[in-house]
């Protein structure tokens, strides 16, 4: 029957009735009380009453409906409100209390709020409160409505406080004590109070936590609604320090803990769960107060609640009460500090003089007595080296990414000038283009047609030229008066012909010069060949610029000049037979998707006189390639002598004892997939209480140091002495042997690229690591590598790296360890694999000093932890961070490029930039092809080439970005016909490695200036920061004589993420609004969007490249690192960093696998084919500007221009036809759509998704 029915029934008297009744109430009880007379008052009474009567009868869906009719709680609320009628406000609070009822009364309460019911009974309160007071049974009834409604009332407490009705309801707590079901609703409103603070500061200046504690005690465990209502009251009182003072003050630190030990032991079967948790909660706000914590720890908390865990270990039901406990316990252990007498590095290196910059580090030598003038700002010192950092993350302050104090500029006005050199400074740098000198000619013919060069700046050029490229790039002369000068003023130079790449090479005679050709690499007898005949005939087109004799002779008897020019000046350095394999002689194969114009061998015989084919006739592959392709090089063989010989030559800030095995063998990471590791649940928590038990049984641990690196470094002797003497390793000898004295773990890390300080064992088997911060800092801990030996088979050893700095880390997310087995490699098996079990990464207790964070107090270290279990009992282990590359590998391969070099098609040549700090020369290495021929078109087309700039290992833990760049220099060195079709396209500047002293002494981010070099590129010292000055000098030269290369990028590594890949510079991304104040910004939608072009490329060819990961936003923050400063100053349009992750992959051919070195070096020679297929892009752009700009060109020469374009399209339709989220709708072929792509989903630099995953620091941390 429905409701309509019902109230058509026998009930329709009784809701006739109260109609007639709410009537007669809404006449009279709406007066104003003083205007009603007694018999109002009566009648009111009577109405009243009888509607209670009824109301109290009813159904609870004439109840709803009594309440949906709009005027009868208006007429109720109005009543109350006028009343002065203790009845009468006991009959009207008593219809509330019915028709709210005891069940669901989440609409009504709404409904009663709404029509200003809490309101009225609060000015009730009030009037009490003021005046006589109100019968205490009419104030618990009030009480009672309060409670069922209170929680749908947003300003309950507010109303709460201006009415004063705090205090009128504690004491009825008070007063209500021995009535504990009386309570419940009292201590509800009393909750409802409390969860504003300001009403629980009042609260608990008025005793209102010892009446809870009352409570408490006298609940006992009946009545269980009234004590979780009276800890509920607790936990919003001690959410205010000055309330959990008190609760301390008390005593109330003993009294909980002892409540919670009682509620464990009763509850056996987890019914009371949310009781314990409430009690954990109360402890928590506590223990934020130093003296909270303090008591806690006195009461033994700690204790309690470590046994208490450990008896729920098991149960997963229990979670959030263990996670709970684990959080006060490592806040209320004690915070120590690490066991260091000295937060500073343990070794110190003195930086010369410098009037132009004061490092922070402060380590100077004596004589600097010159005020110095700093360039940059104070905010720019090394704590703030680290601010903003494309792999930073902390809560820091001096870590802060986002600069809130600070009012970005909209016009730029807050940038520096850029830095100004002028050109005779910058003369200094043309000794390093040899390129642009060898094979003079003494009598040029005429020239048939200009040659342009493409720089990062051709699109501007070309449009202010109106399109014609001839007249926009003017080709600079060599031969000039200028130049001529300049050389003669240089000291003495030997010319000699290289035997690796057949062009010029120049010795000085002065050793102190920085022109040095083989970076510190010891020459060999027969590298260098001088050319002493000076009988070459007057015909030849090749002259030393210094003497004027002649170095070739290309006259009619040109064969046989060059035959004996080959024999005296091409060979090759020879390795031992046994440790070189020479290079496959076999031809490659044709490939469907080349195609030639010409016979190979027109294009690479280094004195073929053919002339050059223009571009677009040049032969084209597809850029994929394996390792099976026919004509790729055998890998070279390493060679340790060779490794020994350069590591003589290696300057350290300390001596060295000994070589590292992996380093000596130069050792790769494995080829099998290394899959990321997967951690079971509960494995941190573990670790975390292992960790607070040895706090607690303190007695049973070791605390035994086994390395000490601060005491090696006092005991040392000759340590001024750097230069370190022949080193060698032994490790094969001591595989196997004991060490009769002691069964513990031996250490070492007095090796090149070396990093641990300190070693405490704590347990048999567990050991904690102290890593040491970069020379002459007291921060930046990451980059570990180090020897452990004396182990025993097959049993688990912990290791715990104390002293980590970062919020998070990949160890979270699947990455493991390195480890290297020296036994696996005497078996022939010697590589890095990745290791470990229980590896997991948190919070720990020791305390970081405010002089590491800036000022910041407060802050805490983190563990990363992991277990190994050796394979071999008395084995030599290397375990590192990354797969290492160390600069004296670095050296050894450069001789390995310069021995395998072929100098009929290859033009390389190695150079010394500069000297480090500690005297370790800078190597800049020069790739392209051959000219063709020895004429003047053919060198003219050798010059005009295109630079690609290329520089990595800035900072000196990210030693994946090392293994990129081997991995491009390995291609553009190699037979392979596509390296030969780069090197035709381009010229090559590479710095390799430019923070070798960093390198060289195990340093995570900086120099020896104790400052990250990636933040001193817009004003680098030329004697702290020699190393960026002179690279940043090289590329200012460059842009000065109109070579401004086409590409740069800087190679990294990135610790946070997963991936490979990108960050560039879109001046529409910038923190400049309408940035044009930058050269590489033309105006033109395509030249402002070109950046895109190589990332878009990369991602469809490279498996380990994600374009999600790429962000090409400039922050005002970055405006000192490389990639802004050379976008900006220097005006490359493709100025980038390439990160590599330490970690791996999570998407593409190698989701959930550990990059190895094979897929960095993958990366470094996919990098190399996407410059190949962006050659062709920006090729097909410039020609149909030219098109579409010069009105004078032939109708014959259009067509022809036109076709060879859409001989080109292939390439732009291999780009553009991107399956998935990476293909626009409205994308047309060509070089246009290309450059207007934009990024689908691509992140901010900063952004963690720690980034991907790690900002969720709690699936994670407990």
């Amino acid at each position: 029957m429905s409701a309509v029915d019902e109230l058509k029934g026998p009930d329709k008297s009784s809701g006739t009735r109260v109609s007639n009744l709410m009537q007669m109430l809404e006449k009279t009880g709406t007066k104003p009380y003083k205007k009603q007379s007694t018999e109002d008052i009566h009648q009111i009474k009577y109405i009243t009453s009888k509607l209670y009567q009824i109301i109290t009868s009813q159904d609870k869906l004439h109840r709803d409906l009594f309440l949906k009719t709009s005027n009868n709680v208006d007429t109720l609320v109005a009543t109350l409100q006028n009343t002065g009628d203790e009845v009468i406000m006991h009959n009207v609070v008593s219809m509330f209390i019915e028709l709210i009822g005891k069940s669901h009364v989440g609409k009504r309460a709404s409904l009663l709020v709404n029509r200003g019911v809490s309101t009225v009974l609060f000015h009730l309160l009030k009037h009490s409160a003021n005046g006589p007071s109100l019968p205490d049974g009419l104030l618990m009834d009030i009480h009672l409505v309060l409670s069922s409604i209170g929680h749908k009332d947003r300003k309950f407490g507010v109303k709460a406080r201006l009415n004063k009705a705090l205090p009128l309801t504690l004491g009825l707590i008070k007063s209500n004590l021995s009535h504990l079901k009386s309570l419940q609703f009292l201590l509800q409103v009393f909750k409802l109070y409390t969860n504003n603070s300001v009403n629980a500061s009042y609260l608990g200046k008025h005793n209102s936590i010892n009446i809870l504690f009352r409570v408490i005690s006298l609940c006992g465990r009946k009545h269980l609604a009234v004590l979780k209502l009276a800890l509920d009251n607790l936990n919003n009182l001690t959410k205010s320090k000055s309330n959990s003072a008190r609760t301390i003050g008390m005593g109330g630190v003993p009294t909980i803990l002892s409540f919670y030990s009682d509620w464990h032991q009763t509850d056996t079967k987890h019914r009371h769960i949310n009781l314990r948790k409430v009690l954990l909660h109360i402890l928590k706000n506590i223990t934020n107060l130093r003296s909270g914590r303090k008591s806690f720890v006195e009461s033994e908390g700690i204790r309690i609640l470590y046994e208490t865990c450990h008896d729920l270990i098991d149960c997963r039901d229990m979670e959030g009460l263990i996670l709970l406990a684990s959080l006060i316990m490592r806040k209320c252990c004690p915070r120590n500090k690490l066991p260091l007498k000295d937060m500073m590095s343990a070794i110190v290196y003195p930086l010369p003089a410098s009037d132009f910059h004061i490092p922070d580090c402060g380590c100077l030598t004596d004589d600097q007595t010159v005020a110095a003038r700093p360039i940059s700002n104070t905010d720019d010192s090394d704590h703030s080296s680290m601010d903003d950092d494309d792999d930073i993350d902390s809560d820091d302050e001096r870590f802060r990414t986002d600069n809130s104090d600070e009012q970005d500029d909209e016009q730029g006005d807050g940038l520096e000038a850029p830095e100004q050199r002028s050109s005779v400074e910058l003369n200094q740098y043309e000794k390093f283009f040899p390129e642009m000198f060898d094979f003079m000619l003494e009598a040029p013919s005429t020239k048939k047609h200009s040659v342009y060069i493409p720089t990062a700046l051709l699109e501007s050029f070309v449009a202010a030229s109106g399109g014609n490229q001839e007249r926009a790039l003017p080709h600079r002369r060599v031969k000039s008066s200028s130049n001529l000068r300049e050389m003669q003023q240089q000291p003495l130079r030997i010319f000699s012909a290289r035997s690796d790449s057949g062009h010029l090479k120049q010795k000085n005679s002065d050793e102190s010069q920085p022109d040095k050709n083989h970076c510190g690499i010891p020459e060999s007898d027969g590298d260098i060949e001088g050319l002493k005949s000076k009988d070459l005939e007057s015909g030849a087109t090749a002259v030393n610029l210094k003497t004027g004799s002649s170095v070739f002779s290309l006259d009619n008897q040109f064969s046989q000049s060059a035959k004996s020019f080959s024999k005296s000046a091409s060979v090759p350095q020879k390795m031992s037979s046994k440790k070189l394999k020479s290079p496959k002689k076999s031809q490659p194969t044709k490939d469907k998707k080349c195609r030639r114009s010409r016979p190979e061998s027109e294009f690479t015989g280094a004195l073929c006189i053919t002339p050059i084919p223009v571009q677009h006739e040049l032969y084209e592959c597809g850029t994929s390639s394996s390792s099976t392709d026919e004509g790729e090089d055998d890998e070279m063989v390493y060679d340790s002598r060779l490794h020994v010989q350069c590591a003589t030559q290696t300057k350290s800030a300390f001596r060295f004892e000994k070589l590292a095995y992996p380093d000596l063998h130069n050792a790769k990471g494995s080829e099998i997939p290394e899959n990321f590791f997967h951690r079971k649940f509960g494995v941190q928590r573990a670790k975390i209480f292992e960790d607070i038990d040895r706090m607690i049984h303190c007695e049973y641990i070791i605390d035994k140091v086994v390395y000490d690196m601060d005491q090696i470094v006092v005991q040392a002797e000759n340590v001024s002495n750097r230069l370190s003497a022949t080193l060698s390793n032994r490790d094969e000898v001591r595989v196997g042997r004991p060490d009769i004295a002691s069964s513990v773990l031996r250490f070492n890390s007095q090796f090149e690229c070396g990093n641990l300080r300190k070693v405490i064992q704590v347990r048999e088997f567990e050991y904690d690591l102290i890593l040491n911060p970069d020379v002459n800092t007291n921060h930046h801990h990451q980059w570990f590598y180090f020897e452990v030996s004396n182990m025993i088979a097959d049993v688990p050893y912990r290791f715990n790296i104390v002293n980590c700095e970062k919020l998070n880390s990949q160890l979270n997310f699947g990455m493991k360890p390195l480890l290297y087995s020296v036994a696996e490699a005497m078996e022939g098996r010697g590589m890095w694999k990745r290791s470990g079990t229980d590896i997991c990464y948190y919070k720990n207790h020791f305390i970081r000093s405010s002089l590491t964070t800036g000022g910041v107090k407060g802050k805490s270290y983190y563990t990363a932890t992991f277990t190994l279990v050796f394979k071999y009992n008395r084995d030599v282990c290397y375990l590192a961070y990354h797969y290492p590359y160390s600069y004296t590998t670095l050296k050894v391969h450069l001789q390995m490029w310069d021995m395998q070099c072929d100098p009929r098609s290859i033009y390389y040549n190695c150079q010394t930039l500069c000297e480090t700090i500690s005297g370790n020369a800078l190597p800049v290495i020069t790739i392209t092809a051959q000219p063709k021929t020895l004429d003047q078109e053919s060198i003219e087309e050798f010059r005009s080439r295109p630079y690609i700039f290329l520089s990595g290992r800035v900072h000196p833990g990210e030693s994946n970005s090392s293994w990129v760049m081997k991995g491009t220099i390995d291609f553009l060195m190699s037979k392979k016909p596509q390296a030969q079709h780069l090197r035709e396209l381009f010229i090559f500047k590479i710095v390799p490695m430019l923070n070798p002293d960093g390198v060289i002494n195990g340093n995570h981010r900086c120099s020896l200036v104790a400052e990250d070099l990636n933040r001193r590129w817009h004003r680098p010292c030329p004697k702290l920061h020699p190393t960026i000055y002179h690279t940043k000098g090289l590329l200012m030269y460059m842009n000065m004589v109109k070579k401004t290369p086409l590409v740069f990028c800087d190679y990294h590594g990135h610790s946070r993420k997963k991936n490979i890949f990108m960050y560039g510079c879109s001046p529409n991304m910038s923190w400049i609004l309408n940035d044009t104040n930058n050269p590489a910004s033309s105006g033109n939608k395509m030249d402002d969007y070109a950046f895109k072009t190589l990332p878009r490329l990369l991602q469809t060819s490279a498996p380990g490249f994600s374009i999600q990961n790429c962000s090409f936003v400039v922050e005002r923050s970055k405006e000192t690192t490389a990639r802004v400063v050379v976008w900006r100053h220097i005006g490359i349009v493709r100025s980038y960093t390439m990160e590599s992750s330490y970690c791996g992959c999570d998407q593409g051919k190698y989701r959930d696998q550990h990059m190895n070195t094979r897929i960095l070096e993958e990366m470094g020679q996919k990098f190399c084919e996407a410059l190949v297929r962006m050659s062709k892009t920006f090729l097909t752009y410039n020609k149909r500007r030219s098109l579409k700009n010069s009105q004078s060109l032939q109708e014959s020469h259009t067509t022809e221009s036109v076709t060879d374009i859409e001989d080109d399209e292939d390439i732009l339709e291999s780009v553009t036809t991107v399956s998935g989220s990476y293909q626009d709708d409205e994308l047309n072929l060509g070089a246009t759509s290309l450059f207007d792509m934009d990024l689908n989903g691509s992140d901010s630099e900063e952004d963690y998704a720690e980034d991907d995953e790690e900002a969720n620091d709690e699936e994670n941390l407990p």
